[in-house]
């Protein structure tokens, strides 16, 4: 018999007014032998860490609930890097959630380089993902969800984005409900989704906003850029997702994410 898991989560990147190296705080809580989203700290300066999202056991299987909460300090820079992708399996009617908010400071920087999400047959998934972004604050995020394994059909999966300014201003809200039946008029018969998030920073100068996909360029200051593809590796524009990143987080002024192994 398989047991339902809930687990937690949580990364703090904190940066100190003196120069020294940030504080990484970050830990998982679940129950004894459940699976849990690890945080792993690859490296760390003055400005900044990487951190390794990794999963420990199977997830998700019905009435999973997983929560994830980061938060970036004033003026730090967090790359989350994932070693793999998450699969939500066959819940035989169960549910499952997948619950992310973030809390960015003031003039900090977060790019979360996510692995595909797949929605197996007979899952059913709710994912919001909340953000709160503080004055001067970016955030890049790659997402890829693809609508079942090789040769099957897909599972559902509620998608929600909700991305606000601090204050309360709305800088995007995005939702999209994914059924087996509703897929091929939602994607146009594709089972791969891949978007491109950049909030805070300017995409114009790549490329002079041509890039694969379709791209929207919100009033709040954000460029949100959508590719359909038939497999999860298509999906994704890789010099678009560079491009976002280091406009995100000045990537080049930053370790490398194995630098102080």
């Amino acid at each position: 018999m398989i047991t339902a898991t809930r687990t937690e989560t949580r990364v703090a990147v904190t940066r100190p007014g003196d120069g020294s190296r940030v504080r990484v705080e970050y830990g998982a809580a679940g129950g004894p032998d459940w699976p849990v989203i690890r945080p792993v700290l690859l490296s760390s300066d003055a400005r900044g860490a990487y951190v390794s999202l990794v999963p420990e056991g199977a997830l998700l299987l019905a009435d999973d609930v997983v929560s994830l909460r980061i938060d970036v300090g004033a003026g730090a820079v967090l790359h989350l890097v994932e070693p793999a992708g998450t699969v939500a399996y066959d819940m035989r009617g169960g549910c499952a959630s997948w619950d992310v908010t973030v809390n960015l400071g003031p003039h900090s920087c977060l790019a979360w380089h996510g692995e595909p999400f797949v929605a197996s047959a007979g899952s059913q998934t709710v994912w919001t993902t909340r953000v709160s972004v503080g004055q001067g604050a970016r955030f890049a995020l790659r997402e890829t969800l693809v609508l079942g394994r090789h040769g099957e059909e897909p599972g559902r999966v509620r998608h929600e984005v909700h991305v606000r300014h601090s204050d309360g201003r709305p800088i995007l809200a995005d939702g999209i409900d994914l059924a087996p039946r509703g897929t091929g008029i939602v994607l146009g018969g594709r089972r791969v989704m891949g978007t491109v998030l950049l909030v805070g920073a300017d995409l114009d100068w790549v490329g002079r906003g041509e890039v694969p996909g379709t791209r929207f360029d919100l009033e709040a200051g954000a460029a949100l850029v959508r590719t359909l593809a038939d497999e999860a590796h298509q999906a994704t524009d890789l010099p678009t997702w560079d491009a976002a990143v280091a406009a995100a987080t000045e990537l080049a002024q930053h370790p490398q994410p194995w630098s102080d192994l």
